[in-house]
């Protein structure tokens, strides 16, 4: 039956079978080189199981780098079996340009070894930069006898995929030559299913929330290991194509007074560095557990400022019982934004997807020194862990258990987003009550009902009444916290525990600014009775004090490396966000200044009661203040990431 089957497949979809079969082993083989020539001396913490799986997971990129030049012989092919093989120089020119540009990939692959051993990084687009001729990175890997080696391996390469290629396309040309007219819809239907296929091994995952990228290849908490599973063609070709219009980074000449302003911002009083870091001293040294819930879409424009609908009934109450900051603001709009300052104490550059590409190494932010505390990570999402990255930032940056839908029930997805609020909440008190150890916790939780697709989950007690949808989810999202937070108040751990919720970012709700407050005014709140009075707290701060804060409240000793300050305790003059090609700043007299990038325009707002007047002209000196003020943050925050952390640089 098999035989029968394999039989009526076409000799064009068998021959590029094969050749992927071939490419496979030949990348591995270059990747066990990679490995052995780079592997860092640290290699050894990683597990056995971790080292394995990088190689698995480089058989996914393999396989999409594979597919991105599959498309044209596929395509080729295809058409000349349409045509009952009458064009035969259709199969050559499908087959040849096909080999050139594996050729090229094999180039790349190699070139990447001694690439990665100067550079610490793959092979990207900075390899193009430093000269007017590209051929300049070609003669800098290669120029030295030391590297002579690698073009002989690629000679050798080279060599053995064209011999047994070629001898490939021989025999399918002799089968060719022999085969059978095939039916026309059948001929077709092949054509569609092995294009679906190709493309989907272009794409490297059938999940509708996040395609192949790199931080797939975060396997472990060691570096190298994660550098392993990666193709150097996934980001040398997608650095060259995708971020072509991008300017490479260049870092200011007035770096030094950048991050001298910086440093004051922060409070460091030690000499000058080209860094921010302060070492912190408190006599407290506390085991507190903590739950930081990230509330999707949660503006302060929902709890009704700005003349905003009142939809939180149940977070107001939690409010009356917390420390509540009214001046908080998210570092941009998107979620991967909130995820990464929140965690990391580092403000968002822009739209860039942070958690995706911001993974040469760890932040020494909220999860690597609750760590060194000894404290137990969680990460909680109700979706597809690889969304945004979430699950390899995560890990790389000390989040020790990571809780995603594939620890739900399928059936109790509501969309895409995966599972309710309130099922979430519920995962957490089981897991927490499950723990069979005595260390402190920290569990991050990152709700999604509050996002479209709207919908409310069917068979609960609440049945929300508000004008449409959205705000029904809105109206559902904060019950959920109610209804959470009733059953917290029962449990054994909840004395010592100290509950953080804040908005990941707002929502754009039509009616402020050209860079809306409504996206980055978010609520936040700090609630344990036990340890804090009721308070409401009106100066500046943001989503990178949460690493500060939440070590001023357990104490000790640690080293601040972080763009935040304890906030229960310090103040900000100003605090900087972003909103994708917008950069504003709100400072602590009512003044709110931004910068709308794409065109250059600048606005100062009285923001309190969204006063429409722009007093960019009338105030001149103090938006000029705040806009040097905001662009010293900015820019130091920018030139850190890219010397340290930025995967592709």
């Amino acid at each position: 039956m098999l035989d029968k089957l394999i039989e009526k497949i076409p000799a064009h979809i068998k021959i590029l079978i094969k050749l992927y079969l071939l490419n496979l082993i030949l990348f591995f083989l270059i990747r066990i080189i990679f490995y052995n020539i780079n592997k860092s001396s640290d290699v050894e913490t990683a597990s056995v199981f971790e080292r394995f799986w990088a190689f698995r997971m480089g058989l996914e990129f393999d396989t999409a780098v594979f597919c991105w030049i599959a498309f044209l012989p596929t395509l080729i092919f295809s058409i000349s079996h349409f045509l009952n093989h009458k064009i035969k120089k259709l199969y050559v020119f499908g087959f040849y340009s096909f080999l050139i540009l594996e050729l090229i990939y094999f180039f790349v692959a190699i070139a990447n070894i001694p690439y990665f051993s100067q550079f610490g990084n793959h092979l990207n687009k900075n390899a193009l930069l430093w000269s007017e001729n590209p051929g300049f990175v070609v003669s800098m890997i290669f120029g030295s006898f030391s590297y002579w080696g690698y073009l002989l391996l690629y000679f050798v390469i080279a060599f053995m995929f064209v011999k047994i290629s070629r001898q490939l396309f021989n025999t399918f040309k002799i089968k060719m030559a022999t085969e059978q007219k095939m039916n026309l819809i059948f001929v077709a239907i092949i054509f569609i299913v092995f294009s679906a296929i190709v493309t989907l091994g272009a794409r490297g995952r059938a999940s509708d929330r996040s395609g192949l990228h790199e931080g797939l290849s975060i396997v472990s908490q060691n570096n190298f290991v994660n550098q392993v599973a990666i193709n150097p063609n996934f980001t040398f070709w997608k650095t060259v194509f995708y971020t072509k219009n991008n300017q490479a980074y260049v870092v200011p000449k007035n770096i030094n007074e950048q991050m001298a302003f910086t440093r004051n911002y922060l409070g460091v009083k030690a000499p000058f560095e080209q860094n921010i870091n302060r070492l912190i001293t408190d006599s407290l040294n506390k085991k507190y557990n903590f739950v930081i819930v990230v509330m999707e879409s949660m503006s302060v424009f929902k709890m009704g400022y700005y003349n905003g609908k009142k939809l939180t009934p149940n977070f107001d109450n939690l409010i009356k019982e917390s420390v509540f900051f009214d001046n908080f603001f998210s570092s941009g709009i998107h979620t991967f934004n909130g995820l990464f300052s929140t965690t990391t104490g580092f403000p968002s550059i822009l739209a860039e997807k942070s958690m995706k590409s911001y993974v040469k190494k760890s932040f020494n932010g909220i999860g690597p020194l609750l760590n060194e505390k000894g404290y137990d990570t969680y990460f909680y999402t109700t979706h597809d862990p690889h969304f945004d990255n979430m699950e390899g930032f995560f890990k790389i940056n000390k989040f020790k258990h990571f809780i995603s839908q594939y620890d739900f029930d399928f059936s109790e997805a509501e969309s895409s987003l995966g599972v309710p609020d309130h099922l979430l909440f519920d995962k957490l008190i089981e897991v927490t009550n499950a723990r069979k150890t005595n260390e402190p916790f920290l569990s991050v939780l990152m709700t999604a009902s509050d996002h479209g697709p709207w919908c409310v989950p069917q068979n609960i007690q609440f049945n929300p009444n508000g004008a449409n949808q959205q705000d029904n989810c809105t109206l559902y999202a904060d019950w959920a916290i109610g209804r959470f937070m009733e059953q917290a108040k029962k449990l054994p751990w909840y004395n010592n525990t100290i509950f953080m919720f804040l908005g990941d970012h707002g929502l754009s709700m039509g009616h402020t600014y050209e860079m809306p407050l409504s996206y980055n005014h978010v609520p936040f709140v700090i609630h344990q009775p036990n340890l804090f009075k009721p308070d409401t707290i009106s100066y500046p701060s943001y989503q990178p004090d949460i690493p500060a804060t939440v070590m001023g409240i357990i104490g000790g000793t640690y080293t601040n490396t972080t763009f935040g300050i304890n906030i229960l305790k310090e103040k900000h003059p100003f605090v900087v966000f972003s909103a994708d090609d917008k950069v504003g700043c709100i400072d602590s007299s009512g003044f709110y200044y931004y910068k709308t990038l794409n065109n250059n325009q600048s606005y100062l707002r009285k923001y309190k009661n969204l006063d429409s007047k722009n007093y960019i002209t009338q105030y001149k000196s103090k938006s000029d203040s705040l806009e040097k003020n905001m662009m010293m943050i900015y820019e130091s925050a920018n030139y850190l990431i890219r010397k340290d952390y930025f995967l592709f640089e």
